[in-house]
């Protein structure tokens, strides 16, 4: 894996030598790259998107929709798919810490009585976001390990990202599990496939799904560290609270 991103690294420089001896990097716009261009392609939605300078001299970063892109500084190369990486900081991958960043950006913006909340008896250590599935068989299984997680103090937030879609019978399980009395109870229920009451409310279930995919969630259970790393899958309760007592 290490030989074969040294060669595409290798590659991608000796292909950047040869483009700036072929032509001179474009100046930068004052402002920013000028949108025409980039409005063309996507309307007026260009009008939103956010610019600022990226660590690659002449370029731009620009957040489109919660992804991530970098234009040229004149606005007509776009480059997508494709991360940052410093190689004098070890390969530092600066466009996930960038993504980091926009996480919990939107993390902030919801509210803890949106959540399902599972807290420690003592002293909260660390928060642990995790976008969970109740038909998820690893999501069972890192809630089995609920107590050791909080007797930690690791305390475990919950989103909501049921997988087949809104409108699916696990989307609507979800619905009732967020409209429940006692939502711990009724998670830990319909974790353990029990049968659950089902109800409906104003719920936050929908729009969680969609903010775990603009995040770049596709599986459960996804979980978010405290600094916006997204972790993907399940790990044991113990591994869990090590990584988290490291990165701390």
């Amino acid at each position: 894996m290490r030989i074969s991103m040294l060669i595409v690294l290798m590659l991608g420089l000796h292909w950047t030598a040869h483009a700036e001896e072929a032509a001179p990097a474009p100046a930068a716009q004052p402002g920013g790259p000028d949108k025409t261009l980039l409005r063309e392609l996507i309307g007026e939605a260009a009008n939103q998107v956010i610019l600022k300078p990226a660590p690659l001299p002449a370029m731009y970063e620009a957040v489109i929709e919660g992804e991530i892109f970098y234009l040229s500084a004149d606005g007509r190369y776009m480059v997508r798919g494709g991360d940052i990486l410093d190689l004098k900081a070890h390969g530092k991958n600066l466009t996930e810490e960038r993504r980091n960043g926009m996480r919990l950006q939107a993390l902030q913006t919801l509210k803890p009585e949106d959540m399902v909340i599972f807290k420690p008896k003592g002293e909260t250590k660390h928060i642990l976001t995790v976008f969970t599935d109740v038909d998820c068989f690893y999501c069972a299984k890192l809630h089995t390990e609920m107590d050791k997680l909080n007797a930690a103090g690791v305390e475990v937030h919950y989103l909501a990202f049921p997988r087949a879609g809104v409108g699916s019978p696990t989307y609507q399980t979800m619905v009732s599990v967020w409209c429940a009395d006692n939502r711990q109870q009724t998670m830990t229920d319909a974790k353990a496939d029990k049968e659950i009451p089902s109800k409906t409310c104003p719920n936050p279930v929908a729009s969680q799904y969609e903010l775990g995919k603009q995040m770049g969630v596709s599986g459960t259970p996804a979980l978010l560290m405290p600094d916006g790393e997204l972790f993907p899958g399940y790990a044991p309760a113990d591994k869990l609270v090590g990584y988290l007592n490291k990165k701390s």
